[in-house]
């Protein structure tokens, strides 16, 4: 029998679909199944090219072996103590947060290398001040300490850093991240007294405050009505000794959020219980809608990416592309992680070859536009990153 040319790939014929998997540290891990055998081999040739750039970031001798998470999970999910427990973040933080979340599961072992492609946070090319400001979230994270109750203990906290280790890649296009081993099973393997979130609607929100509101909401429907002390809601929600006047918290924090919140799936009324003349409770009522409208964008975090340059070579770089048949779709995703004049050249030189094979007809029968894509895909892992 020859030898299989694309190592790391077999065909499964119970779903007649090709396997991926790779091999590291004499542990082997599935990379999900591909309709071609190319597509197989990219993800192989992808996954030992991140996880060679994460096994520098993470090399500790304390940790246990790095796994790359690059799954898209539909829905999240943590543990209702980590819920009720504030966690300081920015807007552009708490959709990392959810992103990382996204691509843990659990039957992970291990401590998973997740990997977010920049441009699911900045849409087109990143630099300037998104790049500053995601160097400036990814330190926030390594800074982050928060307090939770030890699991399966009655008494007992646990002071913890979410996160170990946080890395931006821009060349690569992704951002690599680890949460911290005491920090995974409040975020992995649950088993109950969890909450579950949907992606979709937690990237639309447009408030960090709101990411906090919506895993409440979500955590507490199941029992709902809810009433929670004006004091606890604050603990929840907001910085220490913020809005100590119940107005300003209502109408800055609460409502807001609350009518966030009901342009989505949800469909939440509270009211105020008064001790005295103070609000000194509130009573949330929560509910979901039968039909929920489609979340048609991701909303701007922060200034809108510079229109790209090099236009010229661009054009040159698409007019390639087209006549080694790759789609629109396909090229629009190829310009939107090769960028720059050096990436760029690279790419006009790199696909030059196949376009002679091509049109001398030097590989009858070959499929050039699957060659084209792996050869991209092996020389730029960020377009297999982003797929």
């Amino acid at each position: 029998m020859p030898a299989n040319p694309y190592p790391g790939t077999t065909f499964d014929k119970t779903n007649n679909r090709w396997k991926a998997r790779i091999t590291a540290n004499g542990v082997t891990r599935s990379l999900g199944t591909y309709a071609t055998q190319l597509e197989a081999y990219a993800a192989v040739e992808t996954a030992k090219q991140v996880q060679s750039n994460a096994s520098d970031l993470f090399e500790q001798p304390e940790m246990p072996a790095v796994l790359v998470a690059t799954r898209k999970n539909t829905k999240v999910a943590q543990h209702n103590w980590l819920v009720e427990t504030r966690l300081p973040l920015s807007l552009l933080e708490a959709r990392i947060f959810v992103l990382m979340l996204r691509c843990l599961h659990k039957y992970d072992e291990g401590v998973p290398a997740i990997v977010i492609p920049i441009g699911e946070l900045f849409p087109g090319a990143i630099g300037g001040n998104n790049y500053k400001l995601l160097v400036e979230a990814a330190d926030h994270f390594m800074k982050l300490r928060i307090e939770l109750p030890v699991l399966d203990r009655e008494v007992g906290m646990r002071s913890i850093n979410l996160v170990q280790a946080m890395e931006v890649d821009p060349e690569q296009g992704v951002l690599v991240g680890a949460f911290s081993p005491m920090a995974l099973p409040y975020v992995s393997k649950l088993t109950d007294n969890f909450t579950v979130g949907v992606v979709d609607e937690l990237m639309s929100l447009k408030s960090a405050n709101t990411h906090s509101w919506y895993w409440l909401m979500k955590s507490w429907a199941f029992r709902s009505p809810v009433t929670v002390s004006v004091n606890q809601l604050r603990e929840m929600t907001t910085e220490t000794g913020s809005y100590q006047q119940y107005a300003d918290f209502r109408n800055k924090v609460l409502r807001p959020s609350i009518d966030e919140l009901n342009g989505l799936s949800f469909e939440i009324k509270f009211s105020e219980n008064k001790k005295g003349r103070a609000v000194d409770s509130v009573r949330f009522d929560i509910g979901s809608k039968k039909a929920v409208e489609p979340i048609k964008q991701l909303p701007p975090v922060v200034v809108a990416a510079e229109k790209p340059k090099l236009m010229p070579l661009q054009e040159k770089v698409s007019t390639r592309l087209s006549k080694l048949k790759l789609t629109q779709a396909q090229i629009k995703k190829v310009l939107e992680v090769v960028v720059g004049e050096e990436q760029l050249t690279k790419l006009l030189k790199e696909t030059y070859p196949v376009l002679r094979d091509f049109e001398t007809k030097a590989k009858p029968g070959e499929n050039v536009a699957a060659a084209t894509m792996l050869l991209l895909k092996s020389t730029f892992p960020a377009i297999w990153a982003t797929n």
